[in-house]
């Protein structure tokens, strides 16, 4: 498990994978706010656009999380009545917003949400940090999948140069 955590902290080839879930599209309310995810540490994100996001280590799930110590459905990410909530899904290790662990959490703008050994920092609508954007895309345009392999590649430069 030192192994994993330490593999997580560097993010080798384990970073978080958006992927496509064409079942998963559900209508957004009118007042929905984008959710997006900032791994720490570093500055790549990823941008949720869907109102119900699946979290695990499951290949189905909406965002996948490659540790071990992430359960195969470990949370759910729900936008409802205009604000995100993490919901955890009976997860072995645990859901925790801001160190504490939580069953289900309404989350605010620069929570940090921590799923294992990942740490996510919370933004709330389409304010952009300036940090790169790995998974963001337009509301209209449906979420492509992106590979593991070129999340590392980019990872791996960013953390060469600093």
């Amino acid at each position: 498990m030192d192994e994993a955590m330490q593999s997580a902290g560097g993010m080798g080839g384990v970073l978080p994978e958006l992927a496509t879930n064409p079942s998963a599209a559900v209508a957004r309310p009118a007042d929905f706010i984008p959710l997006r995810l900032v791994v720490k540490p570093g500055d790549m994100a990823m941008e949720l656009d869907r109102v119900d996001v699946l979290v695990g280590r499951h290949s189905r799930a909406d965002v996948r999380l490659a540790l071990p110590d992430v359960s195969r459905r470990h949370c759910r990410l729900v936008f409802s009545n205009g604000g995100w909530q993490v919901v955890d899904l009976n997860s072995l290790n645990g859901v925790f917003v801001n160190g504490e662990r939580v069953i289900q959490a309404a989350l605010q703008d620069h929570d940090i949400i921590g799923i294992g050994a990942f740490r996510f920092e919370v933004e709330m609508g389409n304010q952009h940090s300036g940090a790169e954007a790995v998974a963001g895309h337009k509301p209209e345009v449906p979420p492509q999948a992106l590979s593991v392999t070129h999340l590392a590649m980019q990872f791996e430069g960013q953390r060469k140069a600093s």
